[in-house]
């Protein structure tokens, strides 16, 4: 146990040393994971003899966070780790001033009476106000007593703007003297202090500070019109020390972030209804991906038909039939990983890979997959190259145990005999997916990184064949390791399709007759956040939670609205974005059955909040009538808006992150939710263990008495590699998945992730 600085005693976990000490070493450029887990024990078992040693002399005490503080930095120091150590060190300090600071305002809280956020010499500023990714805020911090990050994706915090930064400002780019740009300051902040207005974004500090100015007769720089620019002290910054929200290993991609946060600010300000963005200023909605106004979300394609195209006309290339479809599934990537905000998905790839691999056998088949999971493709996908747009966009390879029936008939193109069909590599396809997962296991643990995800979908009937029962064990085997494939759990005789975001049966989409061979898209994602509600209604009752719910529905699908119609625009013109895509000679994305995704975000916490009596199954009751009605209202809203809509849950943490760290400045009391110096955020916390979590709403279950509707479940299973787990274990969990009919996914966590790299013929650490 470990006492917090309120007193509480909680858990110790060791596993929250190693990331802190892994974030302390990545921000002076360390990469070794491996080596922070291993420190991390050294720092476990320095407190366990001193926490021994005080007991032997009878005075038992346990722990204290700054002794477990005080633990990391003599261990780093003693290790060799000074740099490590002093980055550590400044951490802390960083951390005690803040708490100096939250202390000081909340005694001038007290006294002035006044809504006060953060630093009491700043001007109360909503977390997240700006859309850029190149916002002034600290850099995410190493926490010893925390397991969640911040969404390293999306909408920064930003920090309060102070009368100090106003002052520097107006001396360093207007030329006021000290004494004119405090008096400026000062004015500035009575005025915004006096209008008790909580949350202020930085255009309108500027506008206020433009204002007074031009009254003064000293208007310069600051009155230009800024509207559809950034400040040059945020664009230095990033110049300088480079994006925060996204890897920007090179110069194109760092121009793609910068032109995301201008495009970012005019999205709010002009294409968005004003409610809607100002919602999601407050931290009432999270649009994702405000920069990418025409990338869609999520787009899934069936590989075999799309591969395909690609191979048409292709007959005299002299490249053998495997490297041909290799680099037809690599054209497809280039083709379409633009289009994609967060997820690309080719599924069915083992189906289109079977019939030119058949003739292969184990060894040859291994190494060609091997070069086709290192290949530049799947690595520029990966967030090195703008191509991935830092880090934030996947790509998902689908993978089935066979040949799925929508297939079976279809003819194989050339340079397969000809008179075949995909039925007839059945078998074949089943050894592609068992050798790439035991591929992607054996890189990994080698410490490649692989630039791609997978997902395995599995019908819930058959599974007493011994080839099946195999494909499962390797399965399991190789997300023990890495945390990969994700198994998707198809009801009998329906199949699914789609990604990780946004994944549908036939019975679900917007046009039946294109789920075999179109495309499942999500146009947009915007996040919902129920606490801040439940919040403000929990003394009134659930009933106006509910409206107020209600409202934010309606103002996420106004947002949906208006980002179909930009879609749209896009892809009328011959010269638009999207007409190539949507409209050209081979039409692949349709736009008008995509759908607009609407994430329900802190349902837990909201049915804690709303539930006063009762235990947990009376809060699992609430919740799960909150997704049914919500539900109804998405569906209910998007007919009338003509757009397609579909609630869904826990798709990404970005939105989960930020509206726990608005809540925390709007609502005082949430900040005891969370232990001092932890990152705020309303995502589950994954402890060892399963846990069943939502998935989104099933519009389309069955019972016996016909069609219901049922919240899907999604089943989380940690191990620790401390614990040995058997494969016995794993095969138990799943076969319950299995049989619960509300389960559609099932993900091993494994922790900590370690690979191996191979070294001169011996085996080393590495991340």
């Amino acid at each position: 146990m470990v006492r917090k600085r309120d007193g509480r005693l909680v858990p110790f976990h060791r596993e929250k040393i190693a990331e802190a000490i892994f974030r302390a070493a990545q921000s002076i450029g360390g990469e070794d994971r491996f080596l922070a887990d291993e420190l991390a024990g050294v720092v476990a078992a320095y407190l366990a003899a001193e926490t021994g040693a005080v007991a032997d002399r009878g005075a038992a005490r346990v722990p204290t966070i700054e002794d477990v503080q005080d633990a990391v930095e003599r261990v780093l120091i003693e290790a060799g780790h000074a740099r490590t150590a002093k980055a550590y060190i400044l951490y802390r300090n960083r951390r005690a001033e803040a708490r100096r600071s939250r202390a000081d305002a909340e005694k001038q809280k007290a006294t002035a009476q006044l809504p006060v956020v953060g630093d009491p010499g700043a001007l109360p500023l909503a977390p997240g106000i700006a859309p850029e990714p190149l916002a002034d805020a600290p850099a995410p911090d190493p926490d010893p007593v925390s397991d969640r990050t911040p969404a390293g994706h999306g909408d920064p915090v930003l920090g309060g703007w102070s009368k100090a930064r106003i002052a520097q400002a107006l001396m360093d780019g207007d030329g006021l003297t000290r004494v004119e740009a405090e008096d400026v300051a000062r004015t500035i902040e009575a005025r915004i202090l006096s209008s008790r207005v909580a949350h202020v974004s930085e255009s309108l500090v500027r506008a206020l500070v433009a204002a007074e100015l031009f009254e003064r007769g000293t208007l310069t720089r600051l009155a230009e019109d800024r509207s559809a620019g950034l400040g040059h002290e945020v664009l230095d910054r990033a110049l300088a020390g480079g994006l925060r929200d996204r890897r920007a290993t090179n110069p194109a991609a760092f121009a793609e972030g910068v032109g995301e946060a201008l495009l970012s600010r005019h999205v709010l300000d002009h294409v968005l209804p004003p409610e809607a963005a100002a919602a999601h200023r407050a931290g009432d909605l999270h649009v994702y991906d405000l920069g990418a106004p025409l990338r869609l979300t999520s787009i899934a394609l069936d590989a075999p038909r799309v591969v395909e195209r690609k191979l048409a006309g292709d007959a005299f290339t002299t490249r053998s039939g495997a490297r041909r479809v290799v680099a037809a599934i690599e054209d497809v990537v280039l083709q379409f990983a633009p289009h994609a905000a967060r997820v690309l998905a080719l599924e069915n790839l083992n189906v289109i890979l079977a019939p030119f691999v058949a003739h292969m056998d184990e060894e040859a088949l291994a190494e060609g997959l091997r070069h086709f999971l290192l290949g530049p493709v799947l690595r520029w996908t990966n967030g090195r190259s703008m191509g991935g747009r830092g880090g934030l966009l996947r790509l998902e390879l689908g993978l089935t145990s066979g040949v799925p029936a929508m297939h079976r008939a279809r003819p194989v193109p050339a340079p397969a005999p000809p008179g075949r069909h995909y039925g007839d590599y059945d078998e074949a396809a089943h050894r592609v997916t068992r050798a790439l997962l035991t591929e992607v296991a054996a890189l990994m643990h080698e410490g490649h990184e692989i630039g791609a995800g997978l997902t395995l979908s599995i019908d819930r009937r058959g599974r007493s064949d011994p080839q099946r029962r195999a494909l499962e064990g390797d399965a399991l085997r190789t997300a023990a390791l890495v945390g990969e494939p994700l198994i998707v759990l198809d009801g009998a005789g329906r199949p699914s399709r789609g990604s990780s975001w946004h994944r549908v049966t036939e019975r679900e989409v917007a046009d039946p007759l294109r789920f075999d061979r179109g495309d499942v898209s999500a146009a947009g994602a915007i996040a919902v956040n129920l606490v801040g509600p439940a919040l403000r209604t929990r003394a009134s009752g659930l009933s106006d939670f509910l409206r107020e719910a209600d409202r934010l529905v309606q103002l996420a699908l106004d947002a949906c609205q208006a980002r179909q119609g930009a879609l749209f625009r896009a892809s009328e013109d011959p010269g638009g974005t999207l007409y190539g895509v949507s409209c050209g000679h081979h039409p692949l994305v349709d736009l008008e059955s995509a759908q607009h995704l609407i994430e329900l975000v802190g349902l837990d916490q909201a049915a804690v909040l709303l539930s006063r009596r009762g235990g947990d199954r009376a809060r699992q009751a609430l919740r799960q009538r909150l997704v049914l009605h919500l539900g109804r209202r998405v569906s209910h809203e998007a007919a009338a808006r003509r757009i397609g809509a579909t609630v869904v849950e826990g798709v990404s943490e970005e939105a989960a992150a930020r509206f726990a760290t608005v809540d925390r400045g709007r609502f005082p009391d949430t900040a005891r939710w969370w232990a001092d110096g932890e990152l705020p955020s309303y995502a589950p916390t994954l402890a060892a263990g399963q846990r069943r979590e939502g998935a989104g709403l099933d519009l389309y279950g069955e019972s016996e008495s016909g069609p219901v509707e049922r919240p899907r479940v999604r089943v989380q299973h940690r191990i620790d590699r401390e614990d040995a787990v058997t494969l016995e274990t794993l095969r138990r969990v799943f076969d319950d998945a299995v049989q619960d009919p509300n389960v559609a996914q099932y993900r091993l966590s494994p922790w900590p992730r370690r690979h191996v790299r191979v070294v001169r013929g011996r085996a080393s650490g590495a991340p």
